[in-house]
């Protein structure tokens, strides 16, 4: 496609188009990309050129065309930001800069690379969504032309990368010609073999089967001729990708599915469709299960048409598509076939005019705001693109779209984080049921919540949606920040000698000294025990007291515990599984790189082993709840003969104790030494226990077993 040619494709556009600033475009292109060749030799003015015919036929506006022919110029050419903002105005700059393609960063794998990119498209689709709809054309001319680059794991690398991303996201934007083509592009660079035996069966069923389809197609358009209806038949093309998905997914060969014509009759009104089909499948039967009707609930991309397969004229299975001109147009170019663009358009603050639903592009933004990585960012969109959707309503009649295989909790999320992470129970059609519950097209869910959040670390591998995944993992890693900054305060206070609070002051200078970025990375840093105690003290002011009042102090202080109330193991605090420590007995807390403080019994040896005393910190119980257990072991050993363990279990159940694993350590002629793990309440209902287990007959001894871990 030449000058003479866009010219006059202007020309002939139905469109306002502002011809002269779009010819103006193209000269700037020509001479900025004078001296480049492409891989197969033409003049680089070829590729914007094809770039800004496809979004001339999906009858875009100016701005988005002008960017068709320069969205290569920042990158590869000497072309400035001033030349371009002063010639084709701001909104043009800010499209081109949301399309340009990132320099390629050495140091990048190619992942990190792929994910690097696909953050800074997100970003810029965020503000505006003709930069997705400009690179979409930028990857299919390139696509077209892939064949030309010499080498073949670079081929591979971006055959890949359109079919994992792009085509997907065309697919969610209802651009179906797009995703098609991306489709089949990609498949024959990846899996050549097979596109090629696909595509000489599909080209020999296509000649031998021609006769046959046209006779069908005369059968279909006589019964609405009959009917007095309005209407278009054709024929749908199978795709060799589609065609590959189907026989994988569902395990079937190739001749399973040469029997299958598909057609598509478009019609004028709504009415109409729903007329069309209930002639059709009083003439011809319907095959169970097939029928979908995409009208009446439309597909998250706003995609519309009924589906049904029908056993036809000649005896053979046929697929039909009914939809009106309008449907037929959205399902071809999607979000492009009607957007109106307005002026600082942003995903987030224009939700409820949207032309097609972007919900889950809205996801990947809030994935994006809420610091997740770039390989997390471009993982979610994988899981995203490629689901198929169930609907679901609210009490309320609210329709929620969500991948297949979700549940509950997903439908939580997707109504809001702040739900999902509150949320505890569920009713379904108005009966309580599981979270984990697979949810079905027409069901009504019921999300029950409680007043604080708490969401459990199991769902993570539960939910499916990729925003249900972000909003657990962003909690999580709040509560563990919350944590490990709330300990590292505790340790400071304590090492320092301080009971009162510390100041923001005092924290800045403190942060300073250990050259951290923030006061919180500094606090977290001593909670994960990065930065010991024995480092921090360093920091104790020198006292102006007396030698006598100083020493008073310090013992005082040092004696003071660092109180955890609820004592719970959790993120930041751990009880080591050498001794199982239990409310009631003096306890140790030990620093430990990245984990925090692990805390052990005073009796433990491992406190002795390799330990620094300086990185020990004194830890009491506090506030525990007396119904609480704690897991401990005891080393029990008994006569050999029947009934000696039910003997053992019986008394531990009786002092109300359970018994959650049990092992024998040796196995003698006359007696058993066995390990068991009980869970008891304090170290006042362990002894119990013990003094218990120590009068039954057969029992020589009893005694609390700590591990020996190194």
């Amino acid at each position: 496609m030449g000058q003479s040619e866009i010219y006059n494709k202007l020309k002939n556009s139905e469109l306002s188009l502002d011809s002269e600033l779009i010819e103006s475009a193209y000269s700037f292109a020509l001479e900025s990309h004078r001296s480049q060749k492409r891989h197969s030799g033409d003049p680089y003015i070829s590729h914007p050129i094809a770039v800004a015919d496809i979004l001339l036929n999906l009858k875009l506006d100016t701005p988005t065309i002008i960017t068709g022919l320069l969205h290569d110029t920042l990158e590869d050419t000497l072309a400035t930001e001033d030349e371009i903002k002063q010639k084709f105005g701001h909104e043009v700059l800010q499209l081109v800069n949301g399309v340009t393609k990132l320099s390629k960063i050495e140091t990048y794998t190619e992942n990190k690379l792929q994910a690097e990119n696909f953050r800074k498209l997100i970003l810029a689709m965020s503000k505006d969504i003709r930069v997705l709809l400009v690179k979409l054309a930028d990857r299919l001319h390139n696509m077209r032309t892939i064949q030309f680059i010499p080498q073949l794991k670079r081929r591979q690398r971006i055959a890949s990368e359109t079919l994992e991303i792009y085509a997907p996201l065309a697919g969610r934007l209802g651009m179906h010609n797009f995703k098609d083509e991306l489709e089949d592009l990609s498949f024959q660079i990846l899996n050549p073999s097979a596109y090629s035996s696909l595509s000489t069966r599909i080209e020999y069923l296509k000649k031998d089967k021609s006769n046959l389809t046209e006779k069908i197609k005369l059968r279909i358009s006589s019964l609405l001729e009959k009917n007095n209806l309005q209407y278009q038949v054709e024929g749908r093309e199978k795709k060799i990708y589609s065609v590959w998905s189907k026989m994988q997914n569902k395990q079937i060969a190739f001749r399973q599915l040469s029997d299958i014509f598909a057609f598509r009759i478009i019609t004028e009104s709504f009415e109409d469709c729903y007329r069309i089909l209930g002639i059709v499948h009083n003439r011809w039967s319907a095959v169970p299960g097939t029928f979908k009707d995409y009208i009446s609930t439309p597909k998250i991309n706003n995609y519309q048409s009924i589906h049904t397969t029908i056993v036809g004229p000649e005896r053979q299975r046929v697929e039909l598509q009914i939809r009106t001109q309008e449907m037929n147009s959205v399902a071809d170019k999607g979000i492009a076939a009607h957007w109106k663009y307005k002026e600082n358009y942003s995903l987030i603050d224009n939700s409820s005019s949207d032309p097609v639903n972007v919900t889950w592009l809205r996801d990947l933004v809030e994935i994006l705001d809420s610091g997740g990585s770039s390989e997390d960012l471009l993982e979610a969109t994988k899981l995203e693109m490629f689901q198929d959707q169930v609907f679901c309503f609210t009490p309320k009649g609210d329709l929620i779209h969500l991948p297949v295989n979700s549940n509950a909790i997903d439908f939580g999320y997707a109504l809001h984080s702040e739900i999902g992470n509150r949320c505890v129970g569920c009713k379904i059609n108005g009966k309580p049921r599981p979270l984990y519950t697979k949810l079905q097209n027409g069901d009504e869910i019921e999300i029950l919540t409680s007043k604080s959040p708490a969401p459990s670390e199991t769902w993570e591998n539960i939910v499916v949606t990729a925003k249900a995944q972000s909003s657990i993992k962003r909690f999580f890693k709040k509560q563990e920040k919350d944590e490990f900054t709330s300990l590292g305060m505790k340790i400071l206070q304590k090492v320092i000698n301080k009971s009162e609070s510390i100041t923001n002051t005092e924290l800045n200078t403190f942060s300073n000294k250990f050259n951290r970025r923030n006061t919180d990375d500094f606090l977290i840093a001593i909670g994960k025990g990065n930065i010991k105690p024995r480092e921090l003290n360093k920091l104790k002011p020198v006292s102006r007291l007396s030698f006598f009042s100083r020493y008073r102090r310090a013992k005082k202080l040092d004696k003071m515990p660092l109180e955890v109330s609820n004592f719970q193991p959790g993120i930041a605090i751990h009880f080591a599984e050498c001794c199982l420590p239990l409310p009631n007995e003096d306890i140790v807390g030990m620093t430990t790189d990245d984990s925090g403080v692990v805390v052990h019994s005073s009796s433990c040896k491992e406190l002795n082993t390799g330990s620094n005393k300086d990185d020990w910190i004194f830890v009491s119980w506090k506030d525990v709840d007396p119904k609480q257990y704690f897991s401990t072991r005891i080393q029990v050993s008994v006569k050999n003969e029947p009934g000696s363990l039910g003997k053992l279990a019986t008394v531990v159940g009786s002092a109300r104790g359970n018994i959650t694993n049990l092992n024998i350590s040796e196995k003698g002629k006359d007696y058993f030494d066995m390990i068991f793990v009980i869970d008891v309440h304090n170290m006042q209902h362990l002894e119990e226990i013990i003094d218990s287990l120590s009068v039954v007959e057969n029992v020589s001894s009893v005694n609390r077993l700590f591990l020996n871990l190194q």
